[in-house]
């Protein structure tokens, strides 16, 4: 069992939507906080992605690391089944400062956006912060049932009751979606698209990452080598967590025209795991990106 699979179940489900974002933080964390106390192992694991990927391998950090990772899967509870806090928090909690001049920039000259996503930070609440700013987006993510449906409901749900923006969803886990196509043809009809650029999967390539050589892109440069400035606005967005209940939204542009966009992805995380490095939720896993999982016809 994982630490996600521990604390994503019906019960924890319930007791956060009864909750507020204070008190149901403070209990996922207190449940979180006793699962590495019995699983010693997965606290091994992420002591030694830390040694790993070159960042301060203290107590300090590794416990902070833990926090910050318990904390990432009370939001991703707090996303599914909250809605009017959940908002509210967006609004009136977020610091977003002139970081959506990107999106107004594409919407004023007609431009798709695509949304290069990392496993970084306060992810399950970035699409509410651009739905409570009027954009609709499309995620593309793996949400296997019943995530999948909560996810798209609730977000139907705040879009009707609060006049927000819509976020759909390209979800993998269901049969038959061509999610290449289906990002083409959104890119191509200058709508908002999402999707991770630094999860480890057959069409990733060697990458470098604090100094590793790792692997990932996940295919998204496959894609977006068919658009070119004049046709998509490339962004990578952060929500950094400033205080228990606030955040700051952070909105990095990069240009196809400067060359390896997967590289310059991997350079606007880099940034913010070196100032940030408990919300990179992501070392828990880490060492799965070293592996070579691609394709035979994609080595070189």
């Amino acid at each position: 069992m994982s630490i996600g699979s521990f604390l994503l179940n019906k019960e924890n489900l319930a007791l956060v939507g009864k909750k507020s974002w204070k008190f149901g933080r403070a209990l996922i964390l207190e449940q979180g906080l006793k699962y590495y106390e019995a699983h010693p192992q997965d606290v091994a694991r992420i002591e030694q992605n830390l040694a790993l990927m070159g960042l301060p391998n203290t107590a300090a950090l590794r416990d902070e690391t833990l926090k910050e990772i318990i904390i990432h899967y009370f939001e991703k509870i707090f996303a599914l089944v909250k809605g009017y806090e959940l908002v509210w928090i967006c609004r009136n909690r977020v610091e977003v400062g002139d970081s959506l001049r990107h999106f107004a920039e594409a919407q004023r000259d007609g431009k798709a956006v695509f949304i290069g996503q990392s496993h970084f930070g306060a992810t399950y609440l970035m699409a509410s912060v651009l739905m409570v700013h009027g954009y609709d987006l499309t995620v593309v993510g793996n949400f296997p049932e019943p995530v999948g449906s909560m996810l798209a409901s609730g977000s139907r749900a705040m879009a009707e009751k609060y006049d927000l923006g819509t976020t759909h969803f390209l979800n993998l886990a269901e049969a038959g979606v061509d999610v290449p196509m289906e990002m083409m043809k959104l890119l191509l009809t200058r709508q908002i698209v999402s999707n991770v650029f630094d999860e480890n999967n057959p069409f990733c390539r060697p990458v470098t990452l604090l100094g590793k050589q790792i692997f990932g892109g996940t295919g998204m440069d496959l894609i977006l080598k068919n658009f070119k400035d004049d046709r998509v606005v490339l962004v990578t967005p952060f929500l950094i967590r400033t205080g228990e209940d606030t955040f700051r939204y952070e909105v990095d542009r990069h240009y196809a025209a400067d060359g390896d966009i997967i590289d310059s992805f991997y350079r606007s995380l880099e940034k913010r795991v070196r100032a940030w490095p408990a919300q990179w939720y992501f070392i828990h896993e880490v060492h799965e990106s070293f592996e070579d999982k691609r394709l035979p016809q994609h080595r070189s």
